[in-house]
């Protein structure tokens, strides 16, 4: 933040709602790409397993994020 006025995004090793939430105190932006793909190939012959699995692990991070220390 000291070199850059830019928004720092973060997205290795967002896995759940924990390091979602630790990443959310220093960063600006909370970057989920693998742990949602995994959701999917997890679901892949499911559309409404893959729906019920993704809004599952986006809800407990955004719950995360938001909850007060």
């Amino acid at each position: 933040r000291r070199l850059t006025d830019l928004p720092i995004g973060v997205g290795f090793g967002i896995k759940d709602g924990a390091s979602a939430k630790a990443i959310s105190q220093v960063a600006d932006a909370v970057v989920v790409g693998s742990a949602l793909i995994g959701k999917i190939e997890l679901n892949v012959e499911d559309y409404d397993a893959i729906l019920k699995e993704v809004s599952a692990l986006l809800a407990s991070m955004r719950s995360a994020m938001d909850a007060k220390v």
